[in-house]
């Protein structure tokens, strides 16, 4: 249950300390006096997405501080609103995914908005499987499952969607790339070839100069009867001669002797090389042709024809592979489906049980609400595969007698919509387990006898779990444990004042609700709702 609530510098608060009770706690007040605040206090606490401007004071920050007692444990929440919020869980820091888990057992706000949520036909799904996982948890864990299934199964199907949208694109890139990959393998194009081929062709071209200079290198070197393969044996000879008179110029002597040897062996490979170049014509037009073929290619995939080679031939491995598993994916496919009928199967077993259960625990509900004739029904039918099933859920309502079941946005006015929603609330507290409920006027639209019943249902639900509600009946506030007094008060800024009302306040405030003044006939009729 909440225990107490600390609202600091937050809206038209500047400082409110409110403390509650087990059972039924109500926040009164006229119209427009701020009581909303106080829920939207607690609710920012909890979680709820707020911007800067709910801070009274913009030179400090505001806190919200809720203290909460479970199972004779106390548990405190607060948030400090300023230039980031921060959350605390009995005063260390805490995020808000921690928070809103605590707030799931803790407390359950019934909003205006969350009454339009329950209005919506898209989120009855939603209810019906809340209050199923609730009764069922192993319900809980098949529509995990399938939501997983479904997801990984959308994935597939959009993948084999693709392969099969792409498959005649992709033969047909498949006897391309297969095309260049054997135009490259059937070139045989080597490292290095074009380089090797340039220089062989340079060669043939000047052929004819190569061996006349070589060979004209040759017979000066060693050729003629004045070469110098000859001058430089003579000069060697008289070196040799000197040496053996000065032992100092024995290594010139070796140095003429090394050059002499390799003049004639240079000498002699220039010969060679000159004997044996041949001017070839034939050669000469096969290089050109392949010089040719190489440099088209080149100019048709790129300068490094291996890198491209290697690109080609991994695209038409992965295309090849693709188109290959599409069996495979197929197979994929027809497994996850299978599972999702199997699934969805089991869902609907479980909706449409709890549905029958659930609808009728709503019409009893409905009758201690004053809506004797009324008839609820869950609708369940069958649709295409979604996120959480194969099931179409939707309220139906009959407020009447004879009157045919209708959607419950279309059917129930705003006092049968307050029923209908407390009716709900009161089942899905029960079911949740959660500590307290809030209401924010819950009363709307209704009066009399009727108000009477909601009262009454109220209380009976305060036995078992906390209320803290909104009202400006005053036959609803009568049935109070804890009666809390909102109003707004206007100095030299508008603000909101919060009092707990002891008996004699509590007489006044009630007969002012019932009649909008004071006097000794509205306090006697505010006794009269009391007993």
């Amino acid at each position: 249950m909440l225990k107490s609530l600390l609202i600091k510098n937050f809206i038209l608060i500047d400082e409110a300390f409110l403390e509650f009770k087990k059972g039924f706690n109500v926040l009164c007040g006229e119209t427009g006096a701020g009581k909303s605040i106080i829920i939207k206090a607690l609710d920012c606490a909890l979680g709820l997405k707020v911007s800067k401007e709910v801070i009274l004071n913009k030179e400090k920050p505001a806190v919200i501080e809720a203290v909460f007692e479970v199972n004779n444990e106390e548990i405190t929440i607060s948030r400090e609103i300023g230039s980031q919020s921060k959350f605390r869980l009995n005063g260390i820091l805490s995020s808000l995914d921690e928070i809103k888990e605590k707030r799931e057992h803790l407390v359950d706000i019934h909003s205006q908005h969350q009454t339009y949520t329950y209005m919506s036909p898209k989120n009855h799904i939603v209810l019906l499987d809340d209050y199923t996982s609730k009764k069922n948890p192993e319900f809980k864990e098949i529509l995990k499952t399938y939501k997983e299934t479904y997801l990984e199964f959308k994935e597939i199907e959009k993948k084999l969607n693709y392969l099969k949208e792409n498959l005649q694109n992709n033969q047909r890139e498949i006897e391309f790339l297969s095309f260049q990959l054997k135009e490259l393998d059937d070139a045989e194009i080597k490292t290095n070839e074009e380089e090797e081929i340039k220089s062989e062709l340079d060669i043939l071209v000047n052929a004819q100069e190569l061996k006349e200079k070589t060979y004209g290198a040759y017979w000066a070197l060693y050729g003629d009867n004045q070469n110098i393969v000859e001058g430089l044996s003579k000069i060697k000879y008289e070196i040799s001669n000197c040496a053996a008179l000065d032992k100092n110029l024995s290594g010139y002597e070796e140095i003429l002797f090394d050059s002499l040897e390799n003049l004639k062996d240079l000498a002699n490979n220039l010969k060679d090389y000159s004997s044996n170049l041949e001017f070839n014509p034939e050669r000469l037009d096969e290089l050109n042709e392949r010089l040719s073929l190489i440099q088209k290619l080149k100019r048709k995939y790129g300068e490094n024809l291996e890198e491209e080679r290697e690109n080609i031939s991994n695209k038409l491995e992965s295309l090849t592979n693709g188109e290959n598993n599409i069996e495979a994916v197929e197979e994929n496919y027809n497994t996850l489906l299978a599972s999702l009928v199997l699934l969805s199967e089991k869902l609907n077993e479980y909706r449409n049980k709890n549905a029958k259960e659930l609808s009728k625990a709503i019409v009893e509900k409905l009758k201690d609400l004053q809506l004797n004739e009324a008839n609820f029904e869950i609708s369940i039918k069958k649709t295409s595969k979604k996120e959480n099933g194969t099931d179409d859920v939707e309220f139906l309502i009959a407020t009447n007698k004879n009157q045919n079941l209708m959607p419950l946005a279309k059917v129930a006015s705003g006092g049968e919509i307050s029923r209908v929603m407390l009716a709900m609330k009161t089942i899905f507290a029960n079911v949740d387990k959660v500590s307290t409920v809030v209401f924010d006027e819950i009363d709307t639209g209704i009066s009399g006898t009727t108000s009477n019943a909601v009262s009454n249902s109220l209380i009976e639900l305060s036995k078992t779990t906390q209320i803290i509600c909104i009202s400006h009946q005053a036959i609803i506030c009568a049935k109070a444990d804890n009666f809390i007094w909102i109003s707004k008060t206007h100095n030299e800024n508008t603000s909101i004042k919060v009092e707990i009302l002891d008996d004699e306040q509590r007489l006044k405030a009630l007969a002012q609700l019932a009649s909008g003044q004071v006097s000794e006939e509205t306090v006697e009729f505010a006794k009269t709702l009391i007993k």
